[in-house]
């Protein structure tokens, strides 16, 4: 092969890197904003890590970055963390 030749082949694989790199970063936003509606939509996040196959901790950060509050209920121990009542 030519230098030329191979300085070609290195652009065209450089430009194909990148867009990959496009559509995964636009695959990444689109699970994201799935993730996002299923949670506003009442949906469990045990439920979606389940049906994803990713982590709870993922699917907790994932709400975290769209605004989403609480993804659960407080337990009775962390209730009584933040009031605690006299006398315990």
């Amino acid at each position: 092969m030519t230098e030329e030749e191979v300085v070609t082949r290195l652009k065209q694989a450089a430009d194909a890197k990148a867009q990959a790199e496009k559509g995964a970063a636009a695959a990444a936003d689109a699970f994201a904003a799935a993730v996002a509606d299923a949670l506003r939509a009442g949906i469990k996040p045990k439920t979606v890590a389940e049906a994803t196959g990713y982590s709870y901790e993922t699917i907790r950060r994932i709400a975290r970055a769209n605004d989403i509050g609480r993804l659960r209920e407080p337990t009775v121990t962390s209730r009584k963390k933040v009031r605690p009542e006299a006398g315990d």
